[in-house]
C-alpha cells in the first residue's frame, strides 16, 4: 500500500494497491458531492424562476435564455438523481460478499428438488422450512448461508449528513442569489458558518462510520447440507474479509429460546441461551484484504438436542455465530440462522 493514497489503484497480479475502505469512502464522497452540487444549482434556478427581482437590480447578463435554463436544470436534476442513486446503491453493497450467481440459473432445478415437500408442512407445522436460508449455492460447499440483518449500520449517519448538508446548500443558494441581485441577506449569511460546522462534523462522522463498516468486510459461511438433523455431522466453511487485526475470533453453534409476551401495550421478547458449541476459537488473527481468512470446520450436532420451533408465544432458533474483537475497527458479531429438523425424518437429497 502506498504511503500517500491516490485516487486510483493499479492491479499487480493478484494484488491491488490501496485500501478498499478508503475506496468506498471516496466513492460515497463523490456521489454525495454530485448530489449536493445538483441541489445547489437547481435551487438557484428555482429562485431565478419563481422569485424574480426587478430588472434594474439584475446585473447585465444575469438573465439566461430559456433554453439555457432548461439545459442547466436538466443537468442539475440528472446530477441529483445520479448522485442519490449511486450513494444508495453503494451504501447497500457495504459488507456484501461477491457470489457466483451465474450458476444459479443452471442449478435452479436441482435446488428446487431439495426443498421441503408439500406434505412436510402438514407433518411439521411448527418447524420453519428455511427455504430462504439456502437460496444461494456455495463456492466451496453446497449452501451459502444468509446472514441476519445487522442491528446497526450507516443509514442513520448517512441520512443526517445528507439532509443537513442539503439544507445548507439550499441556504447557500438563497444567500448567493441575494448578493447577486443586490439584496443581501446578512442574517442567513451569518448562519452559514455555524451550519457549515455542523454539516462538516456530520459528514466526517458518517465517513468514519462508513470506513469502519467497510473495513470489517463480509463474513461468508457455507455448509455442506441443510436442514440439519440431530446426531449428524456437517462440514463448515467460514471466510472473513477486510483489513483486520483481531484480538479474538470465535465461531460457535448456538440455540436460543425466545419467549414473547405482552406487558401492558408493549410486546416483550426474552432470549435464553439453551445450547452453545464452540467450533473455533483463536487469538491474534490477522486478516489481509488481498488474502481473506478462511477456515474449514466440522460441525457435530448432538443427538439429544431440541429441533427448531416457531410458535405463537415462543420459539427455538439455531444459528451459527461469528464473533470478532478487532482493532482499530469495532468488534462485530454476525449470525447465520440454520434449521434443525426432528430426528427420524428422511434426509433431503443434496444438489451436489
Amino acid at each position: 500500500m502506498p504511503r500517500f493514497p491516490t485516487p486510483w489503484s493499479k492491479k499487480r497480479g493478484g494484488r491491488t494497491l490501496g485500501s478498499s475502505s478508503t475506496g468506498v469512502a471516496g466513492e460515497v464522497a463523490f456521489y454525495a458531492s454530485l448530489f449536493l452540487v445538483g441541489v445547489f444549482v437547481f435551487t438557484l434556478l428555482l429562485i431565478n424562476r419563481f422569485a424574480p427581482q426587478s430588472a434594474a437590480s439584475i446585473p447585465t447578463g444575469a438573465v439566461s435564455t430559456h433554453l439555457g435554463a432548461w439545459v442547466v436544470g436538466t443537468l442539475s436534476v440528472a446530477a441529483m438523481i445520479s448522485g442519490g442513486a449511486g450513494l444508495v446503491y453503494r451504501l447497500m453493497r457495504i459488507g456484501a460478499s461477491s457470489e457466483r450467481r451465474s450458476a444459479l440459473a443452471t442449478r435452479a432445478g436441482a435446488i428446487e428438488m431439495i426443498a421441503p415437500a408439500s406434505d412436510d408442512g402438514e407433518k411439521l407445522p411448527s418447524v420453519p422450512r428455511g427455504r430462504s436460508l439456502t437460496d444461494s449455492p456455495g463456492e466451496r460447499l453446497t449452501y451459502r448461508l444468509a446472514a441476519e440483518a445487522p442491528e446497526g449500520g450507516v443509514a442513520g449517519p448517512a441520512t443526517l449528513a445528507l439532509l443537513w448538508n442539503t439544507v445548507w446548500f439550499v441556504l447557500l443558494a438563497v444567500v448567493v442569489s441575494g448578493f447577486w441581485y443586490g439584496r443581501p441577506r446578512w442574517i442567513l449569511a451569518g448562519l452559514l458558518i455555524p451550519f457549515a460546522g455542523i454539516g462538516l462534523w456530520s459528514f466526517r462522522f458518517f465517513l468514519s462510520q462508513l470506513r469502519q463498516h467497510a473495513g470489517v468486510g463480509a463474513t461468508i459461511v457455507e455448509i455442506s447440507n441443510h436442514p440439519l438433523y440431530p446426531g449428524e455431522q456437517y462440514r463448515l466453511f467460514v471466510s472473513q474479509t477486510g483489513r483486520l487485526n483481531l484480538r479474538r475470533l470465535s465461531i460457535q453453534l448456538t440455540c436460543e429460546e425466545e419467549t414473547f409476551y405482552r406487558q401492558g401495550t408493549d410486546v416483550r421478547v426474552e432470549r435464553h441461551g439453551a445450547f452453545t458449541q464452540i467450533l473455533y476459537k483463536e487469538r491474534d488473527v490477522h486478516v489481509d484484504p488481498q488474502a481473506p481468512w478462511e477456515q474449514q470446520l466440522v460441525l457435530d450436532l448432538p443427538p439429544n438436542v431440541m429441533h427448531s420451533f416457531v410458535g405463537t408465544h415462543n420459539a427455538i432458533r439455531w444459528k451459527i455465530v461469528v464473533r470478532g474483537e478487532s482493532s482499530p475497527w469495532p468488534s462485530f458479531c454476525r449470525s447465520f440462522p440454520v434449521v434443525v429438523h426432528p430426528p427420524g425424518l428422511p434426509l433431503k437429497r443434496s444438489p451436489r
